[in-house]
């Protein structure tokens, strides 16, 4: 069935100002889909402003943090103005700035498949294999052409999420012929591919050999289970997050279906990273712990001892030892 985009367009249309946020700890989906609609909506003669929580960790991101403003106060609300928030799932995850969104209208374009039902105004797709094709589409639907610069974040947050088309499944042809329209734009998947696995230090492969040393299986070899150290940081001095490749080589493994790496953040707080390969849905099992995600990508945060973190999310994977 045909979406029907004229409410999303048309709300767009009446708003003069736009704060565009995104989720804490963002992604190249999140970033791409905040600043293509910021281009976008410019582009239509409105005011646009970039918010982010931060922290800006990953190498391919990291240079873009000086686009974004990390407070909104009482002054940016003034006015007729909307709040759009991208690749977010739950207001609470665009962490400080939630708060002061919650006073303005809001609009939602996502596509998570677990999350809070908010916003005034939503786009939300859990089919879209990236939030920032839902923009392309609004773009497109507009009439307007995209940009080449709007192309290029376009196809990048693509291809963060489907780790350079590799979780892209069958049935999918539509996918395709909007990314050959980005290439049509002026994208070279070339140059896309260099951005996403250029500029690590040698810390960041030295951290990937540690959490593959400290890898065990369980369930039969089925759950795969790492983690990492702030002291593993520090002493290696990187806090490049290579989730991509660290993932992709686990996830390598004959027999693996899911697997978890747990990342301590400060004395007994614990982000956790789930992917599955087949079947097992680990955006329910984060849910279950107040996070969210996709059905083979979401994550979570814990609070413990890594012991105990680690102890109940072996638990909670035990549908795959009765499968």
């Amino acid at each position: 069935m045909e979406k029907d985009y004229r409410p999303i367009l048309e709300a767009l249309d009446s708003f003069d100002n736009f704060i565009i946020a995104g989720h804490q700890e963002p992604d190249g989906d999140c970033l791409c889909s905040q600043m293509a609609l910021s281009s976008f909506l410019k582009r239509k003669g409105k005011n646009a402003r970039l918010v982010s929580a931060g922290p800006f960790k990953r190498p391919e991101i990291r240079s873009w943090e000086k686009f974004f403003s990390g407070t909104i106060d009482d002054n940016d609300l003034k006015g007729k103005t909307l709040g759009i928030i991208t690749d977010c799932s739950s207001p609470d995850r665009t962490g400080s700035l939630g708060d002061q969104l919650k006073k303005i209208p809001l609009m939602v374009i996502d596509h998570h498949s677990s999350g809070e039902m908010f916003g005034d105004y939503r786009f939300v797709d859990s089919d879209s294999p990236s939030t920032t094709l839902l923009v392309q589409q609004l773009i497109e639907s507009s009439g307007m052409e995209l940009t080449e610069e709007e192309a290029e974040f376009i196809f990048l947050g693509f291809c963060t999420d489907t780790g350079f088309f590799r979780h892209i499944g069958s049935g999918k042809p539509d996918v395709f012929q909007a990314v050959s329209r980005l290439v049509e734009a002026g994208v070279s998947p070339n140059a896309t591919h260099r951005v996403m696995t250029g500029g690590r230090t040698l810390g960041s492969r030295r951290l990937l050999g540690r959490i593959l040393d400290r890898s065990r299986l369980h369930y039969e070899g089925k759950l795969l289970i790492s983690w990492e150290t702030l002291e593993d940081r520090k002493e290696l001095e990187t806090e490049d997050r290579d989730s991509d490749s660290m993932y992709q080589m686990l996830q390598s493994i004959g027999g693996v279906e899911s697997v978890v790496i747990v990342q301590e953040e400060s004395e007994n707080t614990y982000s956790v990273g789930l992917r599955s390969t087949f079947d097992i849905d680990v955006g329910s099992i984060a849910k279950s712990f107040g996070g969210g995600g996709h059905r083979k990508a979401a994550g979570c945060t814990l609070t413990g001892s890594r012991n105990e973190v680690i102890q109940r999310l072996i638990d909670s994977f035990q549908l795959l030892n009765n499968s």
